[in-house]
């Protein structure tokens, strides 16, 4: 009798244990893979399981977007309401440009649970508003911008959640700026008259892509000024005044434009100046100048006049003709004055820039192998970085990479000979797109890990 007891409580323990055991098999089932962070609650009110992949990212200047793939592994469907966005500048976030941006869409359930459901894609996705670009703009030492995107929805039992997208991602990189401000001046009445002359100058057609910090003026007879409009400046005395601007952005990058203000009834030489090859190279760079085209006032009569040359770096010449070599990158301003006979003195002038060999041109990126192992495997990236005479980057310049897909073993590296590497790795069949970035210049590649076959 006791024995037949004992064989019965036995019995019961098995039948709990094998109820226990369906039960979270159920569980597992119903909530896919993602049952640990679910919680064993979502077993009885199963919340959608969402998966976001971003496809393809363009984080070309002014058009940032992203593409996304998003779908269920669960048999919970998915009302999607739009994304939320937050901003930061170096870890920081910019509270006045989060915001919340609407957009429905629809995400179907999974047909089996654990398994990936019908995919809904969402192109074009903005990284960034006009109100991103106006906060760099007025803010012109911000070197990047990163976002963080978040969707938000309602999936179909009711519950509200929210799935990150992407964390940190580069969205807005003015960078360090290296570009000089484009200095202009305008003259009013004119650039010639009797003194005393009275001129107006202004400066506010100059141009900064990120901003003008100052404007300094020198009036050519000894005086200065300030201020993109400074006071009306008066000429006392007959003669021929170089006027030079210096415009200065935040980065205390400095752009130059002159004028020469002649005053007296009678001008100096109308002073012409031509450049071979041209303005603008890089160092070492020659120059041959030619002043041959220099006209005069016939009245005034020619007899012998002298060809005085500066060249802005230091350096002086004499002739019509004369050729020079910068060594050193800058912006130098020529200035050539003509002297007639009867001592009338007329100035021209002409700006030339020396380039700095070695700043970021072109990136050759290759994905070595481009297709992968069946299921998984490496791929190693190799970004070779030129400069705008094809030679190779100096050592050290930074190259960042970013990936669609897969992991990267890093995610910054130097060149060395011009050329920096990092390696992909693929676990689970999918695209890469690999991006390497350096300074201004981007290039992508596309590397794939092929589906595994079926019997």
């Amino acid at each position: 009798m006791l024995q037949n007891i004992f064989k019965e409580k036995k019995k019961e323990k098995k039948n709990i244990v094998l109820f226990l055991s369906v039960l979270i098999l159920f569980g597992l089932t119903l909530t896919g893979c993602g049952w640990f962070s679910e919680g064993i609650l979502n077993v009885f009110d199963p919340k959608a399981a969402i998966r976001v992949n971003f496809t393809e990212i363009d984080i070309t200047e002014g058009e940032g977007t992203i593409d996304l793939e998003i779908y269920s592994i669960n048999q919970v469907e998915f009302i999607g309401e739009g994304f939320s966005y937050k901003y930061y500048n170096n870890g920081v976030l910019i509270p006045d440009l989060s915001k919340t941006v609407g957009m429905a869409f629809y995400v179907a359930p999974s047909s089996t649970p654990g398994t990936s459901g019908d995919i809904t894609e969402i192109e074009n996705l903005p990284l960034y508003y006009q109100e991103v670009l106006d906060h760099v703009k007025k803010n012109p030492m911000i070197t990047e911008i990163t976002c963080t995107i978040s969707l938000i929805g309602t999936d179909g039992a009711g519950h509200g959640i929210i799935k990150s997208v992407t964390f940190d991602l580069p969205a807005v990189q003015p960078g360090i700026d290296f570009e000089p401000p484009s200095a202009v001046i305008n003259v009013t009445p004119g650039t010639a008259g009797n003194a005393p002359f009275t001129v107006q100058f202004d400066a506010s057609a100059s141009t900064d892509d990120r901003g003008i910090a100052s404007y300094s003026w020198n009036f050519g007879d000894g005086t200065t000024g300030s201020g993109v409009m400074p006071s009306a400046h008066t000429y006392t005395t007959c003669g021929s005044y170089v006027v030079k601007l210096t415009v200065t952005d935040y980065w205390n990058n400095k752009g130059y434009a002159v004028v020469v203000i002649n005053v007296g009834e009678t001008g100096g030489p109308n002073v012409i100046i031509n450049v071979t090859p041209g303005t603008t190279g890089v160092a070492p760079f020659t120059v041959y100048f030619d002043a041959s085209n220099t006209t005069f006032e016939t009245e005034c009569g020619v007899g012998t006049a002298t060809y005085s040359w500066n060249f802005g770096d230091g350096t002086t010449g004499t002739g019509v003709t004369i050729s020079h070599e910068y060594a050193v990158p800058g912006t130098y301003i020529v200035i050539l004055s003509v002297t007639d006979s009867d001592g009338n003195i007329g100035y021209g002038s002409v700006t030339i820039k020396v380039n700095t060999s070695g700043v970021p041109s072109e990136i050759i990126l290759q994905a070595i192998p481009a297709i992968v192992n069946v299921g998984g495997g490496t791929s190693q990236i190799i970004a070779t970085v030129k400069d705008s005479t094809g030679d190779p980057v100096p050592n050290g310049t930074v190259v960042t990479f970013i990936t669609t897909f897969g992991t990267l073993s890093s995610y910054t590296e130097t060149t060395s000979n011009g050329i920096a590497t990092t390696q992909l790795t693929l676990s689970s069949e999918g695209s890469a797109t690999v991006t390497a970035i350096s300074g201004s210049v981007s290039k992508s590649v596309i590397v794939t890990c092929p589906p595994t076959s079926t019997p």
